[in-house]
């Protein structure tokens, strides 16, 4: 140690010395000072012998690269910077990461302040996209856990006196915070985000606490009654949109998944409905791949809509699948001149059924019918659920009836036969 003690010392610079301490190595032609980061000459000393031995096992120009204060830029990087890196590394469906996305620029854009133009929809408007442009520019560090926090807690407070609309806000929050957050999901960051993009630390809404997403499935309709109401409505004016409301109520399908769903997976002999990959359709997870057991009735008005001038590929007549580059869902079964979702979402609210998500309302009627005949764990498989605690959460209307009944106590039975007696 005596011996690095003689060769730490400090450095001139521009005509005074340095508190810290400096050690000078050579390699062949090359040579370099480097801070000890200490005015103690005992810990200089023995930084020095440490970088020398170090030097020895890897060179001096790697040495210095180690020691090199970190070159990654402090400015963090913007929302649209990190959504663009963020979907080359995401092995989700394109259109569910899309959908992550739109949250992300609505948060932020709510969070700056950035008022949403009128035509935000429109893809072709200049107003439109210059508000795109902006919503992308914000920066990641303004998404502060205090910044959301804020944000989450101005919504509520807008609807604070109506109970009912303050929980809707609420999960309304909850669940654009959560796909929000996912574009900086664990699995993203593994494949890299961070090396792409400069990340602020702390992560954005790291910290802001939110609740399940979730709403209890709540319905007045009558399933059966609503049933016959399309029989008597839909099935000979407008068999398209009877064929739609039949695949999610009797089958359970989501809207995407009966739209593109071909004739090749609707097996009529065996009764049941496949769904699976295709080269139009990507299901939403591994369990909503599935098989639908189909009842006499739903085989008929399957068999009988393949008899009457079909599409020669897909159950329900529309356009061409587009590919879903946007996170607006696209369904082929609203082009012109069928509109057969459109009028049924219609349709539907004349019936009562004016819930945000009509044609989603049919899936949880069947998911409850499922529950109420099965229990719980075959509505599970029947819609297509990783999680039963998900269908049990916002897909099972309650219609089994519970109650408690307790037999009464030995001494009023006998009295009650006594008196029966004496009768």
């Amino acid at each position: 140690m005596d011996f690095w003690k003689t060769k730490v010392r400090p450095r001139v610079i521009r005509g005074e010395e340095t508190a810290e301490l400096y050690v000078r190595f050579f390699e062949a032609e090359r040579e370099a000072w480097i801070c000890l980061d200490t005015a103690n000459q005992v810990k200089a000393a023995a930084a020095a012998r440490d970088h020398w031995v170090r030097m020895k096992a890897i060179g001096l120009p790697a040495l210095l690269a180690e020691l090199a204060p970190d070159k990654k830029p402090t400015k963090t990087a913007t929302v649209g910077e990190a959504i663009a890196a963020a979907e080359k590394l995401a092995i989700v469906r394109p259109v569910s990461f899309l959908g992550c996305a739109k949250k992300l620029r609505q948060i932020a854009g709510e969070i700056a302040g950035i008022e949403r133009p009128k035509k935000a929809t429109s893809w072709n408007s200049e107003e439109a996209a210059a508000w795109r442009a902006r919503l992308d520019a914000v920066p990641l560090s303004r998404l502060t856990a205090e910044a959301a926090n804020k944000w989450k807690a101005e919504r509520i407070a807008a609807h604070s006196g109506d109970p009912v609309k303050r929980r809707s806000a609420t999960v309304t929050a909850d669940a654009i915070l959560r796909m929000a957050r996912a574009v900086f999901s664990e699995k993203i960051l593994a494949a890299g985000l961070g090396k792409v993009v400069n990340l602020p630390t702390p992560l954005p809404f790291a910290g802001v606490a939110y609740g399940k997403s979730t709403r209890r499935f709540v319905s007045s309709v009558d399933p059966a009654g609503l049933f016959a109401s399309a029989r008597a409505d839909l099935e000979a004016k407008h068999p398209q949109q009877f064929l739609a409301f039949c695949l999610c109520l009797l089958a359970g399908l989501r809207r995407s998944e009966a739209d593109r769903l071909t004739w090749a997976q609707v097996d009529l002999p065996g009764s049941v409905i496949k769904i699976h990959a295709t080269e139009y359709f990507e299901p939403k997870s591994e369990e909503a791949g599935r098989e639908i057991d189909l009842d006499e009735a739903a085989v008929e008005i399957l068999r009988r809509a393949k008899s009457d001038t079909p599409d020669p590929i897909f159950v329900l007549k529309g356009s061409a699948p587009r590919s879903q580059n946007s996170a607006a869902p696209s369904y082929r079964a609203d082009a012109a001149p069928h509109r057969t979702w459109e009028q049924l979402i219609a349709w539907l609210a004349t019936k009562g059924i004016d819930d945000g998500k009509p044609i989603h309302v049919l899936r949880k009627l069947a998911g409850s019918l499922v529950f109420q005949s099965h229990g719980i764990e075959q509505a599970r498989g029947f819609l297509g659920h990783g999680d039963v605690s998900t269908t049990s959460r916002s897909y099972i209307a309650k219609t089994r009836k519970v109650t408690i009944s307790l037999a009464p106590p030995e001494d009023e039975v006998a009295a009650e036969r006594a008196k029966g007696g004496a009768k």
